[in-house]
C-alpha cells in the first residue's frame, strides 16, 4: 500500500480543517495509515496522539499576506524534504495555500502524486484587489498541473471548469459527517443559555464576518415578532458591528452573541430554524450539521452548495432572485434579502407540519454525508484506485 499524506493549513476551527480533522480521525479508527502535514501549528481540532502530526513552520495563521506568499516556496521546499524523507507516494492537500504548496513542491522535483482538495469558490478572488488577483493567478497557473483536482460541489466544479477551462483530472466528493458523534453532543446540556417555550428560536453558526451576513438576520429578526429570538455562535472582526445593529434597531435583548463554542450541536438541538444567510460558500458544513440535528433549514440560495443539498434534482445553475422556494429538504430565499428570510422564518413558524417535513426530510437528506460513505470514496481516491 502506498504511503499517504493529507496536508492542510492548520487544525484551526474552519471548514475545511474540520473536515480534515473528520477524516483523519475515522481513518485512524479504520486502521488506515495517514500521516498528517500542517503548514501552521494552530491546533482547535483534535486528532488521535498516535497519528504522526507534522508541521511545516511554527506559525499561528495570523502573519500578514505577504509573508504567507513569500513562505510558500520556503514551505513547498521544506514538504519536499519531509516528502523524501518519510517516503511519501501521494500527497492530498485541503485549501488553497496548502494546494499551492503541494503542488510547488512537485515542481521543486518530488515525484509525489499531488491531489488538491478546491475547499472554496475561486470566483470569489475576482473582486478582492491585489491579494485576490495573486490568488487567482496562483490557480490558474497550479491547479492544471495537479494529477487530480477534487471540488466539495458540483457548483465549485462548474465554477471552475467556467472560469479557467479546467476539464479533466477532476471529481466531486462532499464533505463528511461523523452523524453519531454530532447526535451525542447535541444531546449534552446547555448551562449558559436559557431556552423558554413560549420563544420561537433563530440560530447562525459561524464565523462573524460581512460575507456570513448575519447583519440580514438581524434585521430579519426586526421584522418579526418579539417572540422570535436570533442565536449567533461564533466570533469574528464584524462582531461589534452586528451587536451596534441590534441596538439601532432595538432587538438587543432578542439577539444572543453565544460566541465561539466547541460544541455548537447542543444548541442547535434545541432551535426551531437555522438559517444560513451567506452571500457565498463552497459546501456549507454547517447547513448539513443542522439537519443531522433535525433542525429546518434556511438558506440563501448562494453559490455554491446550499441548492444541492437542499433541492438536488433541480438545475444547480439556477438561482433564486425575488421568491422563495420551499424544497423538500429546507427552504431556499434569495441572497441579501432579510425581507425573504423573515418570510421563510414565518412560514415555518406558522405551519407545524411542515417545520415537522422539514426536520425529517433534513435528517434523511444529511445520512447522504455520513462519514462511513464519504471516507471510503476518499480512502479509494487517496490511494489512487479511484481517481476519477
Amino acid at each position: 500500500m502506498p504511503k499517504c499524506a493529507i496536508l492542510t493549513n492548520s487544525l484551526f476551527s474552519g471548514g475545511a480543517e474540520k473536515v480534515v480533522s473528520t477524516l483523519i480521525n475515522h481513518f485512524y479508527k479504520c486502521g488506515f495509515e495517514v500521516n498528517l502535514i500542517c503548514m501552521e501549528k494552530n491546533d482547535f481540532f483534535q486528532v488521535p496522539k498516535e497519528i504522526n502530526v507534522i508541521y511545516l513552520s511554527g506559525f499561528k495563521g495570523d502573519e500578514n499576506g505577504f509573508l504567507k506568499f513569500f513562505y510558500l516556496f520556503i514551505l513547498s521546499y521544506r514538504l519536499k524534504r519531509i516528502i523524501k524523507k518519510e517516503r511519501i507516494e501521494i500527497v492530498q492537500s485541503h485549501v488553497f495555500r496548502a494546494n499551492y504548496i503541494n503542488i510547488l513542491a512537485k515542481l521543486l522535483g518530488s515525484k509525489h502524486t499531488v491531489q488538491i482538495v478546491n475547499a472554496g469558490r475561486m470566483g470569489r478572488y475576482l473582486d478582492k484587489g491585489f491579494e485576490g488577483k495573486i490568488n487567482f493567478k496562483l490557480i490558474k497557473y497550479l491547479y492544471p498541473k495537479a494529477d487530480l483536482i477534487i471540488s466539495k460541489s458540483r457548483g465549485m466544479q462548474e465554477e471552475m471548469r467556467r472560469i479557467l477551462s479546467f476539464s479533466d483530472r477532476q471529481k466531486v466528493i462532499y464533505n463528511p459527517y461523523d452523524i453519531q458523534k454530532i447526535e451525542s453532543l447535541a444531546k449534552e446540556e446547555v448551562e449558559d443559555f436559557e431556552f423558554r417555550s413560549d420563544k420561537f428560536y433563530i440560530v447562525s453558526v459561524g464565523r462573524l464576518i460581512y460575507p456570513k451576513k448575519q447583519d440580514l438576520l438581524i434585521k430579519a429578526v426586526s421584522k418579526c415578532e418579539g417572540r422570535f429570538e436570533l442565536l449567533l455562535i461564533g466570533d469574528g472582526y464584524a462582531k461589534k458591528d452586528f451587536m451596534k445593529l441590534s441596538k439601532d434597531l432595538g432587538v438587543e435583548k432578542r439577539v444572543h452573541f453565544i460566541g465561539k463554542v466547541k460544541n455548537p450541536f447542543k444548541y442547535l438541538k434545541r432551535c426551531d430554524v437555522f438559517v444560513l444567510g451567506s452571500e457565498s460558500e463552497g459546501f456549507p458544513n454547517v447547513l448539513v450539521e443542522a439537519m443531522i440535528c433535525k433542525v429546518p433549514v434556511v438558506s440563501t440560495d448562494c453559490p455554491s452548495g446550499p441548492r444541492e443539498i437542499l433541492s438536488p434534482k433541480s438545475d444547480i445553475s439556477l438561482v433564486l432572485k425575488d421568491s422563495i422556494e420551499i424544497a423538500r429538504y429546507g427552504i431556499l430565499v434569495p441572497v441579501n434579502s432579510y425581507e425573504f428570510i423573515a418570510e421563510a422564518v414565518k412560514i415555518i413558524a406558522d405551519d407545524k407540519d411542515l417545520k415537522k417535513s422539514l426536520s425529517e426530510n433534513g435528517y434523511e437528506r444529511a445520512m447522504s454525508f455520513k462519514i462511513e460513505k464519504i471516507s471510503t470514496i476518499y480512502k479509494k481516491t487517496i490511494l489512487n484506485k479511484e481517481m476519477i
